[in-house]
């Protein structure tokens, strides 16, 4: 595969190859042998979000009355996701879940994520396991989950099997919010399923966010509606977009054009 950079890394595992390419002497991109990126980061500010789509997922966080104490993330990549909650989110305990050993390995030794963290656990296996036993063990124990599981092709068949949304509420606090990143690449079926899944679960509480030109739609879904106004989640996108500099006043009116208002 010829990438827009410098392969400065490579490696295989059972699921396919894993490549670090440096894009230039800032911007390095994890990639699974194909041109979409699945995670980037500015190497001059690991903990930033450098991708488009990172800023739209993240954007539930103005729907958070006070920002989250506990977090859950589905999908790994380079650590984008979890890097930026350890770092703006001070109160926050992130789990992370990773089914790639290679995967995670990778992200620690190229993209910064820490190997330990007092806020961070790791766990190396399949989501859908995971998800059962914090159903089982801690219902209701998340404030924010973050699901972004691909392979180097589109969404992967964990999110499309018909508990696996259902188990994500299970798991959502009072007022949480979950957030999906839905990328099709180049099996839309795929990701039609997966949205079917996820308003089975949710409806009517679910909200989408296009990433503009991109393949990627951010889906939103809550354990209850939000009792707070549009203006009150838009003044709160204001405070984030001065802690973090992320436009999120932007992708609020975005949401509420393509939604028809942010009201759920």
């Amino acid at each position: 595969m010829r990438y827009k950079g410098e392969v400065v890394f490579s490696c295989h595992d059972e699921e396919g190859v894993i490549d670090v390419v440096d894009e230039n002497e800032n911007v390095r991109s994890l990639q699974f042998g194909t041109v979409a990126r699945q995670s980037t980061m500015f190497r001059n500010a690991p903990n930033a979000l450098a991708l488009s789509y990172t800023h739209c997922v993240m954007t539930s966080l103005a729907f958070s009355r006070t920002p989250p104490r506990s977090a859950l993330a589905l999908g790994l990549g380079g650590g984008s996701l979890v890097k930026f909650l350890l770092a703006e989110c001070a109160d926050c305990q992130v789990d992370a879940v990773e089914r790639r050993a290679a995967v995670i390995a990778t992200a620690q030794q190229y993209f910064d994520l820490p190997p330990t963290h007092p806020r961070l656990d790791i766990h190396c296996g399949d989501a859908g396991q995971f998800l059962s036993t914090r159903v089982t063990d801690s219902p209701g124990c998340y404030d924010l989950i973050l699901v972004d599981l691909h392979d180097s092709s589109g969404m992967a068949p964990v999110v499309r099997r018909p508990e696996f949304f259902e188990k994500c509420r299970s798991l959502l606090s009072e007022h949480g919010v979950l957030a999906v990143n839905l990328w099709y690449g180049y099996r839309e079926k795929e990701e039609r399923e997966a949205r079917d899944s996820l308003e089975a679960a949710f409806t009517p509480r679910v909200l989408y966010l296009p990433v503009a030109g991109k393949l990627n739609c951010i889906g939103f879904a809550f354990a209850q509606p939000p009792a707070d106004s549009d203006a009150v989640i838009g003044y709160r996108a204001l405070e984030w977009q001065r802690r973090t500099r992320i436009d999120f006043p932007a992708r609020l009116v975005e949401l509420a054009r393509f939604n028809n208002g942010l009201t759920v």
